[in-house]
């Protein structure tokens, strides 16, 4: 069963009501006990490993590759369909004196509030955002515009999205409100005049439907970092890394050096579980929820700019790695979704509840920002 085939048939349990924020805290509170990890890397001790070198030059054993871990980039391809805010949520789910429509961690009204330099991700009313799509399958189909990703939470009325330029806000992705509880909060916007292309301009608007050479592919390029083409149907393939017996492990507390505070901390990134490494953000994970570590895999080695400045070092030693991982326990993410996600969050089973306990207690008790 494929990824989204799995989280089309996890809607009939997340869209009863989901994790409270009292429920949330219930299940972050009865974490195990123990120690730490590496703050870069995360721990790789705990994996079962082959010695055989896979197909891809890895050491990896092919009986222990989750599927949902193998999407290159070249089998991605999602699509972006603008929305408009229309009215701001309940000021009881907003930060003190804020109005707008949050992006969130889970589908929920009261589930933690994406941050960014210390920030709440906030549109502001009649802002817009892109919605995101399922995957297309890739180049074997040409990369037509997919179906959109079914909404998700109490009535299935949260979207996943990523605010644009015009939402007043950063484009951090997450789950947006549509319709709660009868009221609606975004629409779609087909007559938006500008070209939604995702956070890194990789991707392409919805409204491209099935045509190739329209401006809503050939448009996404404009933004993109230099050594990115933009979007093309297609891209590079993956590399499995290191694959072994799964390893129960939990997700834990990455606080970033420096002078960024811990709710930026806990918006960071690390926490994405995606479709592949460094690559499209499929959900949040949150301290506290259980995976199944089957792989890992570095993706930045030293010395290079790019590495975190506090990893940086003369060898050729890794300073982001990350991890091929199922859910067995979440808050906001069906079971048995399959996804990699930075290492440096993952914990040894019983490790991540004295770092948690401390985090809650230095933010009054709750991740929410609210």
């Amino acid at each position: 069963m494929s990824l989204d085939e799995l989280v089309r048939t996890a809607q009939a349990r997340l869209a009863s009501p989901t994790p409270s924020r009292r429920r949330f805290l219930g299940s972050v509170a009865g974490a195990a006990a123990g120690g730490t990890l590496l703050a870069a890397c995360g721990d790789e001790s705990g994996a079962t490993t082959t010695r055989k070198a896979a197909s891809d030059g890895s050491r990896s054993d092919p009986r222990h590759r989750p599927k949902d871990c193998g999407h290159g980039r070249l089998q991605i391809n999602v699509c972006y369909s603008p929305y408009r805010t229309l009215r701001s949520e309940p000021a009881e789910f907003l930060p003190k004196g804020r109005t707008g429509i949050a992006v969130r961690k889970g589908p929920a009204p009261d589930a933690p509030i994406i941050y960014k330099h210390g920030n709440p991700v906030i549109m502001n009313v009649d802002g817009v955002y892109g919605r995101v799509s399922e995957r297309d399958g890739g180049v074997e189909r040409d990369c037509p515009a997919p179906p959109m990703r079914p909404g998700l939470g109490a009535g299935r009325g949260f979207y996943w999205g990523y605010p644009t330029a015009q939402s007043g806000t950063h484009n951090k992705g997450g789950w947006i409100a549509g319709v709660v509880d009868g009221t609606r909060y975004s629409v779609s916007e087909p007559d938006f005049p500008g070209i939604i292309c995702g956070p890194a301009d990789l991707d392409f608007d919805c409204r491209a439907g099935t045509k190739k050479n329209t401006k809503y592919k050939t448009g996404c390029a404009n933004n993109a970092r230099k050594e990115d083409p933009g979007y093309k149907c297609g891209g590079s393939t993956m590399k499995w890394g290191t694959c072994g017996k799964p390893v129960t492990m939990e997700v834990g507390i990455y606080r970033d050096p420096g002078e960024v505070d811990l709710i930026t901390s806990l918006s960071h990134e690390r926490y994405n579980l995606k479709y592949e490494a460094d690559g499209t953000t499929i959900f949040w994970l949150v301290p506290g929820d259980v995976v199944a570590r089957y792989c890992y895999k570095c993706t930045q080695r030293n010395p290079s700019e790019r590495c975190p400045p506090e990893t940086r070092r003369k060898d050729r030693s890794c300073c982001r790695s990350y991890s091929c991982v199922t859910v067995i326990k979440a808050a906001y993410v069906p079971r048995g979704v399959a996804g990699w996600v930075n290492s440096s969050v993952l914990r040894r089973k019983g490790t991540a509840k004295p770092e948690i306990d401390k985090a809650l207690k230095e933010l009054g008790g709750s991740f929410n920002g609210y």
